[in-house]
């Protein structure tokens, strides 16, 4: 379980690690949408998961921390599409397991929180592609795990929710890069971990679902960056967390699966930014949370793995904005389980 999945700037994705039958893996695997297939590429040396992934402005992956055969993870790694090898880069000075990773503008990958086996972490550190380091930012006013963290326009980082000792939350924060320092934001409506975050094209930021003492939401709310202020918008009309969200390129958001809690789910909606409201589509092929929600380059969405109301799954669909439906295609090689996903806007 705990996959991700990268679209590279070949257009293909690459779907890493995970956890399966008791085994932390490092295998790695290459969709490629023009011939709908899955290919073997290298692994990584250290299996992993609950890893984070982000795409690099060198077209490379960095892979950093998740939790292994014997611990949790600082250790980091790089992936070269043009070798379709993986090399170690040094390590992060903390371990971190549900960390969130994000894109700065300048090409460096904040990487926020996460747990390290002990502790909930309030601990912040930046990779420099250009050198390797990692070099320890400012810490968040809350340590934090199940959170997300989001990009904006500005150049700020917005970090929102996640758990934290005890005390699951709907406080956010922004971290400013030209200072490494982090200052308090309004905070959202709805406590909640294991959400999502979707940059709209008008930069304000849209979070659903999520889970709170046990009861999972489907409440949305969106963040206007301008102002620094968030707004209930409509709620989807299924709860939903574990589930994954992607930004379409007419501007809405598709959001796919998840638990309520009890069972996986088949379901999926769409947002429309122009009426805060959202439309139930066509179902999935599968139930499935813990999976990966990719747009390609063509602007369909590839959703793999996951698991399934009764095991995990290697099977992989495309929903295809125009037509509204889902359709099968080839598996995957590996059995892998993930909420995690990295983009080229956001890592």
């Amino acid at each position: 379980m705990e996959h991700t999945a990268s679209l590279l700037q070949n257009g293909k994705v690459l779907v890493t690690a995970g956890f399966y039958d008791d085994t932390h893996l490092n295998s790695s695997e290459l969709y490629d949408p023009l011939t709908g297939s899955w290919t073997s590429t290298g692994s990584m040396n250290q299996g992993r998961d609950g890893h984070t992934a982000s795409l690099l402005p060198n077209g490379k992956v960095l892979v950093t921390g998740g939790i292994g055969e014997q611990d949790y993870l600082n250790h980091a790694e790089l992936y070269d599409p043009s070798t379709g090898t993986w090399t170690v880069t040094n390590s992060m000075k903390d371990k971190r397991n549900f960390a969130a990773a994000c894109l700065l503008a300048d090409g460096n990958v904040l990487v926020t929180g996460g747990f390290n086996g002990d502790t909930i972490l309030d601990s912040v550190e930046v990779y420099d592609p250009s050198t390797g380091i990692w070099t320890t930012t400012g810490y968040m006013a809350e340590a934090r795990d199940g959170h997300t963290a989001s990009l904006l326009p500005n150049g700020k980082v917005l970090v929102a929710g996640g758990f934290s000792h005890h005390t699951f939350q709907n406080t956010a924060e922004l971290y400013h890069p030209s200072t490494g320092t982090w200052t308090i934001t309004d905070s959202m409506k709805d406590r909640r971990d294991y959400h999502t975050a979707t940059v709209l094209t008008n930069g304000n930021v849209l979070v659903t679902g999520g889970s709170y003492g046990g009861i999972t939401q489907n409440s949305a709310e969106l963040y206007n960056f301008s102002i620094e202020t968030w707004k209930t918008v409509g709620s989807m009309n299924n709860a939903r967390h574990n589930h994954q969200a992607v930004l379409l390129n007419d501007g809405k958001v598709l959001v796919t699966g998840g638990s309520n809690g009890s069972r996986a789910l088949h379901t999926a909606e769409l947002y429309d930014p122009s009426t805060e409201l959202w439309t139930t589509i066509g179902n999935m092929n599968n139930a499935r949370d813990y999976h990966t929600a990719c747009l390609l380059i063509d602007g369909t969405v590839l959703v793999a793995g996951g698991s399934g109301d009764s095991t995990d799954l290697n099977t992989a669909e495309l929903y295809s904005p125009s037509i509204g439906t889902s359709i099968t295609i080839d598996k995957m090689n590996n059995i892998q389980d993930s909420h995690e996903i990295s983009s080229l806007t956001n890592g």
